[in-house]
């Protein structure tokens, strides 16, 4: 599942969307060959998007929970069908529980210490949070075998440089995953959104299996 998420590069964050915005954007997702979604459990009603989504798009999306960095957050994401999670920082006893239940952990690093940290915990696709380019073109060279994926902030603006940079994938949240464009129904501006992305950098998730 990481080759996938590696292979196509985007990985969409929803924070602050009901189930019916969420529905529909990851229609649009779908549409698009964007094919990883991480739903964020700092909302209160993240158990029944996750929930909606998988009964929807099980089997076409990967769906995981973020925000996920103590046991009870854990368990309520794995109950809700998250299949892989992440963290705003690195979170011991979220990669022990990942790694007894085989769910693929992306742990948030910021400092040289988190990523040694997450490397010695055998993790190596890092979520650099927040996104900071020239932190992230400092740590190639110390950690040239990390995989970084930068979160925050990230849009068609700046995306080039940061895998110029050497990120090796993305999330974005509302510069895709936007309210307002969704309440209006502004579909095909989202998607056009997604195209232009996807045009800068590449990739392709493929279907899922």
């Amino acid at each position: 599942m990481i080759d996938k998420l590696l292979e196509g590069k985007i990985l969409i964050v929803i924070r602050g969307l009901n189930v019916k915005e969420s529905t529909d954007l990851c229609h649009i997702l779908l549409e698009n060959d964007v094919r990883f979604v991480e739903v964020s459990f700092s909302d209160e009603d993240a158990s029944d998007v996750l929930r909606a989504l998988k009964s929807s798009f099980d089997g076409k999306l990967f769906l995981g929970a973020g925000t996920v960095f103590e046991e009870r957050i854990y368990q309520k994401a794995l109950a809700s069908g998250a299949n892989y999670v992440l963290s705003p920082g690195l979170s011991q006893k979220v990669a022990e529980l990942s790694k007894k239940d085989q769910i693929p952990y992306i742990p948030g690093v910021f400092t040289s210490t988190d990523v040694q940290n997450a490397l010695e915990l055998g993790l190596d696709l890092l979520k650099l949070y927040p996104a900071d380019l020239d932190l992230l073109r400092s740590y190639r060279g110390p950690f040239p075998k990390v995989k970084f994926m930068p979160f925050g902030g990230v849009t068609d603006a700046n995306v080039v440089q940061y895998f110029s940079y050497g990120a090796s994938a993305v999330g974005i949240g509302s510069y895709i995953a936007n309210k307002e464009l969704l309440q209006e129904k502004r579909f095909t501006e989202l998607s056009d959104r997604i195209k232009k992305i996807k045009q800068l950098i590449g990739g392709s998730n493929g279907p899922v299996c």
